[in-house]
């Protein structure tokens, strides 16, 4: 029963033919756009892939430089006293060394991502090719 209603509504189709030169032309530009589109999609990806390198860069220069200054910000940090009146801990002990491997590692993230957005507003696909 069902592939005599199949048959039924294939029966009633009859498309339009049109000529093949308007088939050829119309299959001629999609395929120019294709090709752009792909063109497109690899000149982001290089893009990407060239703000990606940027960034890892600046957060590893960074990273040096701030573990090179670690001495340096480590004594200036451990001066800071920290008054916490509503702990009731009798000794608080505080590893300032721990607390600036996190700052700096913090500062190192923030600059990759800092420099990985100003790599992707800076750059054009068209720079990039």
């Amino acid at each position: 029963m069902e592939d005599e209603n199949i048959k039924q509504l294939f029966s009633a189709f009859n498309p339009s033919i049109g000529s093949s030169d308007q088939f050829m032309t119309r299959l001629l530009r999609n395929m120019e756009i294709v090709e752009m589109v792909k063109q497109n999609n690899l000149a982001l990806k290089r893009r990407n892939r060239l703000a990606v390198l940027i960034a890892a860069l600046c957060g590893f220069v960074v990273g040096v430089i701030l573990t090179l200054l670690f001495p340096l910000v480590g004594d200036w940090v451990s001066s800071f006293s920290i008054s916490l009146p509503h702990l009731t801990i009798a000794s608080l002990t505080i590893d300032y060394r721990f607390v600036g491997w996190i700052v700096m590692a913090g500062v190192s993230c923030i600059t990759a991502l800092n420099a990985y957005e100003v790599a992707m507003s800076k750059m054009t696909p068209s720079t990039v090719r």
